[in-house]
């Protein structure tokens, strides 16, 4: 029988003098498991010749942890284990790949602890979306109303504005793109590096929001919302009946403000005289309740004109908002031809009750209807102000007006026969800018309410259009959905149904956004045979 080897015994690493530590900020515990005892000695005695404090227990004072053969879940497990038995509030030593000590020892010295050092598990971040997908329409992604990216959004929605202010259409519609990008983001944007490779920024949009990342502020967009030339074109362009060109050209003849636009009333029209009239209480917002109040007066209107007939509320108090500046409402009949001629009656009984202000008549000029514009139908329509009754004592504009019990309103009546009533609805429920919603909320049970979402904006309506035009080859506009390649108009279904025939393109939501210039293009006059083509989510 072999004699048994006399084990070396080795010193404790806490025998070690104090005066001996040269590096008194790092504390090292070399763990077993996979070292083994000789050599974990042995690993010992180097370091503490070096100058390295070392202990032999694992105790609250270690800084550093290293291991040998060691992955990074089981060095994290075997951390847990340890730190279950110490006082609560302990800070956790970091776990170290045995090639940190072997470098630390041959330095002389602790080195710097890199990635490739640490012995971590990898905790997955929430990502920044990637370009695939952030789709390239604008109506294929959900926007939030309240999102995480307002200040910049904000910013390039101004830039938008003062290029459609010096007619740059191509520039305008390129930063309400930009815009409509950030609206989508899930979280807020920290770093321009978060902005590669999404679709729609470029140089300019990017160093506009690098500069408000940095600085908080963009010098550009500061001297846009100072100049003179922007605050007078928006003063001008929030008038009833002005339009940029009109604003430009009063702006050209050294006009500036509303007293300006006072004297020179003989050159103005009578919509433009009725607006600069009644703009303070048109500047005011109006509320829901003044709403909800607008349209029991239109439905009583409607209803002693033409028994039967519906008034629908659309724009921007469609889309959810609690507020705004002027309200639309869209009315039509369910027998097809009955709706011809009633709005002018409509409009003599709101007259003979008083509450005309100013109306102006539009008849209905349908002829192609495959060429309508998306900023213009041929639906009969009425531009109004209307003369809201008001409570005792109701504020306007943020002022008392002891002296009327009414309120100047704006608001809109248009006329649409029954087959073209969904595109019509889809069309006057947009604006210029705001978010959309994925899929409709207001009575289809597809998520979110309409106090949360912003539905159907007028870039949506162009995107719409565009994504229509590109990848199904149809002609979308207010008053159908017109297939070329067939030569017919496919007529429109109530909401809540889905264009069921597209092929091959349908998602689990097969929604659309906002944000393209839409380009004319010639289709055959349509007719109306029977179509399977259903709409879905869209009105």
């Amino acid at each position: 029988m072999l004699p048994k080897r006399r084990q070396a015994r080795v010193a404790s690493p806490r025998a070690a003098p104090s005066s001996a530590a040269r590096f008194p900020g790092v504390t090292i515990y070399l763990a077993e498991p996979h070292m083994g005892r000789s050599r974990q000695a042995f690993l010992t005695r180097l370091a503490v010749s070096k100058g390295f404090r070392v202990l032999s227990t694992y105790s609250p004072e270690v800084t550093h942890v290293v291991m040998e053969g060691t992955s990074a879940e089981e060095a994290v497990c075997w951390q847990k284990r340890k730190t279950s038995a110490l006082p609560p509030g302990c800070t956790r030593p970091v776990l170290l790949d045995i090639s940190w000590f072997t470098e630390s020892m041959a330095a002389g010295q602790p080195v710097p602890m890199e990635c490739r050092h640490r012995l971590e598990v990898a905790v997955p971040k929430k990502k920044m979306p990637s370009p695939a997908w952030m789709l390239p329409y604008a109506c294929q992604r959900p926007t939030p109303l309240v999102h995480h990216n307002a200040s910049l959004s904000e910013a390039l929605e101004t830039l938008a504005e003062a290029a459609g202010f010096d007619g740059s259409e191509g520039r305008q519609i390129s930063f309400y793109r930009a815009a409509s990008v950030l609206k989508a983001l899930p979280s807020p944007v920290t770093a321009l590096s978060q902005l590669q490779g999404l679709p729609h920024f470029g140089e300019h949009s990017c160093r506009v929001v690098q500069e408000l990342l940095e600085h908080g502020v963009c010098d550009e967009v500061e001297r846009i919302r100072l100049s003179e030339r922007y605050q007078t074109m928006k003063l001008f362009t929030q008038i009833f009946g002005v339009g940029v060109r009109t604003a430009d050209q009063w702006y050209q003849k050294g006009l500036r403000t509303l007293d300006d636009l006072q004297e020179e009333s003989h050159r103005l029209t009578q919509q433009q005289k009725a607006g600069l009239q009644h703009h303070q209480d048109l500047s005011a917002l109006i509320l829901r309740s003044e709403v909800e109040a607008l349209q029991q007066v239109v439905e009583a209107a409607v209803t002693q004109a033409l028994p039967g007939a519906t008034v629908t509320l659309a724009g921007g108090f469609r889309r959810g908002k609690l507020q705004g500046h002027d309200v639309d409402f869209l009315i039509t009949h369910p027998q097809e031809g009955q709706e011809a001629g009633l709005l002018p009656r409509v409009m003599c009984y709101l007259k003979e009750q008083g509450l005309v202000l100013y109306h102006q008549h539009q008849h209905s000029q349908q002829g192609d209807l495959t060429k309508q514009s998306h900023t213009m139908d041929a639906f009969e329509r009425s531009f109004c102000i209307f003369r809201l009754p008001q409570p005792p004592g109701a504020a306007v504009g943020g002022t008392q007006k002891p002296c009327f019990a009414w309120k100047a309103v704006r608001v809109d009546l248009v006329v649409a026969p029954i087959s073209q009533f969904p595109f019509a609805l889809l069309g006057w429920t947009g604006s210029k800018v705001g978010s959309v919603l994925q899929v409709l909320a207001l009575g289809s049970g597809a998520g979110g309410s309409a106090e949360t979402w912003s539905l159907f904006p007028q870039h949506f309506e162009r995107e719409l259009r565009r994504f229509s035009r590109k990848e199904k080859g149809l002609c979308l506009n207010s008053h159908g959905l017109f297939d070329p390649e067939q030569v017919r108009c496919c007529d429109g279904r109530p909401e809540g149904r889905r264009f069921s025939t597209w092929p091959q393109r349908k998602t689990s939501s097969d929604s659309w956004t906002l944000s393209t210039f839409p380009q004319s293009r010639e289709m055959p006059d349509p007719i109306n045979p029977s179509s399977t083509l259903e709409m879905e989510g869209v009105i």
